[in-house]
């Protein structure tokens, strides 16, 4: 069983209270139910369209689901089995993501949020970057020994001064956190002129989440990710954020095969659990392919325009 069920179905005390609070993208205090997966309500906003989990669960809720576990042995729709041997396959897909961001911005400080492990900054480093990053779970350990500069925990604490950074990265991160807008800005605040965002989130606007309505398996991640963009609802983040989107597109997502039919046998029953036995007897679990229609990749730089705004 995941360990969201787990700790929702104890009685509610102080150190699982849930947070109320209007849609995160427009502030609408208004919802409509989408689902319920995992004990807990995705749904979503009549303003904007952003559907997320409401209530969110406490922080203290959430920081037990980023344990040593979610990287190594987990069980169920929530975090790894092996995150350490999906590595080859994330070098693959962060040396793409920088091949399109090096045209558009130098080589400069690379401030990756959420950087658990430090894979994406041990790529960028080797291209001539220098690599930051900032993460609070027990993963960072493994990038501090690889010798990348932790600032911090998360984005708003990172140890970093206003308009020094070239390169603030959310890979697959977003839709973890609680506040994707303040998120944004933050980010905004510290990049250089030049400097622009890059993430990948996953997108739930995609053929296949839009013909799976609400039995898409995206949602089974609800409590691990707390959002779930579509292209409209990421451009409304970026631009509550003072951020205009340069760069916006469907993108692959890059893991081994036996990642693949490992989440074929949670998302898909019987077929998928077959699929996997298949998988498991050929000896080609470590086969990298590239996933399409799962992602969305978006860049954005500074709208200067909306700074004056704020400021006035």
């Amino acid at each position: 069983m995941d360990r969201v069920p787990e700790v929702q179905t104890r009685a509610l005390g102080s150190s699982v209270a849930l947070t109320l609070g209007g849609c995160p993208v427009c502030g609408c205090e208004r919802r409509l139910r989408v689902t319920e997966r995992n004990h807990l309500s995705v749904v979503r906003c009549p303003q904007c369209g952003q559907r997320y989990v409401w209530p969110v669960p406490s922080p203290e809720m959430l920081a037990r689901i980023y344990d040593r576990s979610y990287y190594q042995g987990a069980e169920g729709s929530l975090g790894f089995k092996d995150y350490a041997g999906l590595a080859p396959a994330r070098h693959r897909m962060f040396a793409r993501h920088l091949d399109q961001i090096e045209r558009l911005v130098p080589r400069g400080r690379v401030l990756d949020v959420g950087c658990a492990t430090g894979d994406f900054l041990a790529v960028a480093r080797t291209r001539g970057w220098e690599a930051l990053g900032v993460d609070p779970s027990p993963a960072r350990e493994q990038a501090l020994a690889a010798g990348i500069a932790m600032v911090g925990q998360t984005i708003h604490d990172a140890q970093v001064e206003p308009g020094s950074v070239e390169l603030v990265t959310f890979w697959d991160v977003l839709e973890h956190v609680q506040n994707p807008v303040a998120d944004l800005r933050r980010a905004r605040e510290l990049l250089s002129p030049q400097g622009i965002v890059a993430i990948t989130v996953p997108d739930s606007g995609s053929a296949v989440a839009r013909l799976s309505g609400n039995r898409w398996f995206g949602y089974k991640t609800a409590g691990e990710h707390l959002q779930f963009f579509s292209a409209a609802t990421l451009r409304k983040t970026f631009g509550a954020a003072g951020l205009e989107l340069m760069v916006q597109r469907p993108v692959a997502w890059s893991c081994t095969l036996g990642f693949l039919v490992d989440r074929a046998g949670l998302y898909l029953g019987p077929p998928g659990r077959a699929l996997n036995r298949l998988a498991s007897r050929t000896g080609l679990g470590g086969l990298i392919v590239d996933v399409p229609q799962v992602n969305q990749f978006a860049i954005g730089r500074r709208t200067e325009r909306w700074a004056s705004n704020v400021a006035a």
